[in-house]
């Protein structure tokens, strides 16, 4: 039997991570009593409640306030959830609101295009597909639910990208590293803004091989109420039937398809 040794001292990585996932174990459950007392308690309470040392929870408490997920009141000193905390919150509320509304267009535009259709929202450099309305064709695009996909060279991610302001838009395209997955992929940083300089003009874009070879996919952005930008929805498909000659029309649909998903989360002026 091949022995397989781990570098570094023995026993000097297990400990460490023991000790992360101990303190992360610690943060969470600061979180949770927070939440079950209303939202805010003393360093005390926290304490005794959950059987840790006074000098141990006040550091938990520090790391959790530099993340803004907790914060402390000047007057009283007590601990109070914070603005973190809360976005992640709206966050999980949104994806959940996007795709209750968007589930009936899904299945109406899979019925329209042909082709599978998905939803995804931006994840930093990546998008993130968390809904999927596969098409009835036997040949038929098919991601598992939390698949990644390149911001610059997918349909999804490159509609999550045409509505950036400029400054954003170009730091977030440089992060992104232009990788190159296929012989079509907008490696070009100038030729890329200008595609997507013309999807802002035309409220889709079109993915042409560019992240796998024989994928097509055509994308538009969606917007809730404040007109923010909150996710993409696109068409995929098979090359060889969605088709350059069919990219004008169907992009026509995913477009009016993410303007009534918009206007159903409250957009007044799409």
């Amino acid at each position: 039997m091949t022995e397989v040794r781990r570098r570094g001292r023995p026993g000097q990585a297990e400990p460490v991570a023991q000790k992360g996932a101990q303190a992360l174990e610690r943060g969470i459950s600061i979180l949770q009593y927070l939440e079950k007392s209303g939202g805010s308690s003393s360093v005390s309470d926290i304490s005794t409640s959950l059987d840790l040392p006074l000098s141990t929870t006040f550091r938990l408490l520090k790391v959790l306030e530099s993340a803004d997920f907790i914060y402390q009141d000047s007057q009283l000193g007590w601990w109070h959830i914070g603005l973190g905390a809360f976005n992640v919150g709206s966050a999980y509320i949104l994806n959940r609101d996007v795709l209750s509304v968007a589930g009936p267009f899904m299945r109406r535009l899979m019925l329209m295009s042909g082709e599978t259709v998905n939803v995804a929202i931006r994840n930093g450099n990546d998008a993130v597909l968390i809904g999927q309305q596969e098409c009835k064709s036997m040949v038929r695009m098919c991601a598992p639910l939390g698949s990644r996909l390149p911001l610059h060279a997918s349909g999804a991610g490159k509609a999550l990208l045409y509505p950036l302001p400029e400054d954003e838009l170009m730091d977030t395209v440089v992060k992104t590293g232009l990788q190159k997955f296929t012989p079509n992929t907008l490696v070009d940083m100038p030729a890329l803004l200008r595609e997507l300089a013309t999807a802002r003009e035309n409220g889709y874009i079109v993915d042409n091989e560019e992240h796998v070879i024989g994928l097509n996919c055509i994308a538009s952005a969606i917007y809730d109420d404040a007109g923010s930008l909150v996710a993409a929805i696109s068409i995929s498909g098979p090359a060889s039937r969605l088709t350059a000659d069919r990219f004008t029309s169907q992009g026509e649909l995913v477009r009016d398809t993410a303007r009534d998903i918009s206007t159903a989360l409250g957009l007044k002026h799409p």
